[in-house]
């Protein structure tokens, strides 16, 4: 895999509270809000971040996947 497309995620590198937006990756590539809950409401948006980081990670994976 090409790393260096990881780093054109948009907003990569500000995520605001980390722990969050790890829930938010997480809770996205397992499918389940399993962490939703427990995240509070003035970090909600380093969740929906990490969210979009984990969507952008999975489509590279799928690209390269497909490029095999």
């Amino acid at each position: 895999m090409n790393c260096s497309k990881i780093k054109e995620i948009n907003g990569i590198d500000h995520v605001g509270d980390v722990p969050s937006a790890k829930k938010g990756i997480i809770d996205f590539l397992s499918g389940e809000d399993r962490f939703k809950d427990s995240v509070p409401k003035e970090t909600l948006n380093s969740y929906k971040k990490g969210r979009e980081i984990a969507v952008e990670i999975e489509n590279i994976l799928n690209g390269d996947q497909r490029a095999y």
